[in-house]
């Protein structure tokens, strides 16, 4: 159905508005996403926008498959443009976005999408834990595992892994493509952040 709408709307090269709760669907039949929650538009941009820079948590989970991960943490260093938060099992990783009125000692959740995760750890920060669930998909395998502070977490892992239930498995984790969202849900905003990431956040959706 999905390719036979995408033909349509490239045939007739007409407006097209297409209504979903499927993120799949919008992410890959769109050229612009209306993100509405409760009658509000959280966030207004084109797939790849909201992808790379969403504008709070609600928008984070809902693009993308698998779901982003998101680790509860507390913010432990505020520099212009960085802010460093604490990882589970005692690490830390320096995320390049603007503090704003983040401060030391603030509950936040860093996000991490599973496609970004690295196999054996490295990165700018890395976490480890136990394997729980092991999905093999042919091309890419999906793992969950509980992490030392009894998080769950899930990584997109090359297909060919040797990865089972019960193994111990070390994750690295690449600043860049980690976010930070304060107690509020809020996004801290990225220091490469695309101009017109927030162009109609919060603006109630007309009836």
């Amino acid at each position: 159905m999905r390719i036979e709408i995408a033909r349509m709307h490239h045939d007739f090269d007409a407006t097209m508005i297409y209504v979903t709760h499927d993120q799949v669907e919008a992410m890959t039949m769109a050229d612009k996403i209306v993100v509405l929650q409760g009658g509000v538009i959280e966030q207004v941009g084109t797939p790849l926008d909201l992808y790379h820079h969403p504008v709070n948590k609600f928008v984070a989970g809902f693009m993308g498959s698998p779901n982003m991960n998101f680790l509860e943490t507390t913010i432990e260093q505020v520099e212009a443009e960085s802010v460093t938060v604490g990882l589970p099992g005692g690490g830390t990783v320096s995320v390049p976005v603007k503090g704003g009125k983040a401060k030391v000692g603030d509950k936040a959740t860093l996000g991490v999408r599973p496609e970004h995760l690295i196999e054996g750890g490295g990165g700018d920060g890395e976490v480890s834990g136990t394997v729980l669930v092991v999905e093999r998909l042919g091309g890419g395998t999906l793992i969950y595992a509980r992490l030392t502070d009894d998080q769950t977490i899930s990584a997109q892992i090359d297909g060919d892994s040797a990865i089972k239930v019960d193994d111990t498995i070390k994750l690295g984790i690449r600043n860049e493509t980690c976010h930070v969202f304060t107690a509020d849900g809020l996004a801290l905003p990225q220091i490469d952040r695309h101009p017109l990431a927030d162009v109609g956040r919060g603006v109630p959706a007309a009836h």
